[in-house]
């Protein structure tokens, strides 16, 4: 395959199927027009006829009758040949005889396979560049592994910084108004954060979900992440009345959380 020099597998598989197509589809077109026409085109080939001896005298015609009767008179006949036989009065003047065309049979069998054959070709054709596709992407996501990785790196430091510039505030709605409506707004406080230092929600998770997730990139403490998420579960979906207890523990849950990024209230 040095002939191909660098080029990919796929590449090669779509070069090779339409070279070999082509191929296919110019024998089908000689098969159909026949082997002298490829080069030389339509057109009427005339049989060459190469004059017998004569081997008797032909009678000249002196007249011919309405009902097709002809009357012919004998030429002198030095040679004493033979006198050929009366021309009949249907005689036509003979035509060059010409190639006759393939049976329909054999042109519909042929334009059917020609029919197949470029099926064929499209299927390929789409197949493979699908296939080349797919590489492309595959060598374009494998040069940028290193922008990636930087980013992803850059992640949980840029969260830890939104959440201590965001502690005021959180506190603030953690602390005023009712316990069930403070725990939860201070738990989705988390999204805000998340979402100010660059790292979006993804579109299946829940707020939860997503809240968990920050929280996981800056290696917060797995207990208070815990007792503080419990807390908003309780909130978001019970019945029964939240105290002023339940807003207290939210509180020293947070404070765990924020200790455990160094941070500060």
């Amino acid at each position: 395959m040095r002939a191909f020099g660098d080029w990919s597998p796929g590449l090669r598989a779509v070069v090779t199927v339409a070279l070999t197509s082509l191929f296919m589809v110019l024998v089908a077109w000689a098969t159909l027009i026949g082997p002298d026409e490829v080069f030389t085109g339509p057109g009427v080939r005339q049989r060459t006829v190469t004059e017998a001896p004569r081997t008797c005298v032909p009678l000249e015609v002196v007249s011919t009758q309405p009902d097709g009767t002809v009357t012919t008179e004998r030429p002198d006949n030095p040679q004493h040949l033979p006198w050929c036989e009366e021309p009949s009065g249907d005689q036509g003047e003979a035509t060059p005889s010409e190639l006759t065309d393939p049976p329909l049979w054999l042109r519909v069998l042929v334009w059917v396979f020609v029919a197949g054959v470029a099926a064929v070709i499209l299927a390929l054709v789409v197949f493979f560049a699908s296939i080349l596709r797919e590489q492309v992407r595959a060598r374009s996501r494998s040069r940028r592994p290193e922008a990636v990785e930087v980013a992803m790196l850059g992640e949980p430091a840029r969260l830890v910084e939104a959440i201590t510039q965001d502690a005021t505030e959180q506190d603030r709605q953690l602390r005023g108004g009712d316990p069930r409506n403070a725990i939860v707004a201070a738990w989705l406080r988390f999204e805000v954060q998340g979402q100010s230092a660059g790292v979006g929600r993804r579109a299946w998770e829940t707020s939860s979900e997503y809240a968990l997730r920050i929280l996981d990139l800056v290696s917060a403490d797995s207990g208070a992440v815990n007792r503080l998420a419990g807390l908003y579960r309780e909130a978001r979906f019970s019945e029964h009345p939240l105290t002023e207890e339940h807003r207290t523990e939210a509180l020293e849950a947070l404070a765990a959380i924020r200790r455990s990024l160094g941070a500060r209230a």
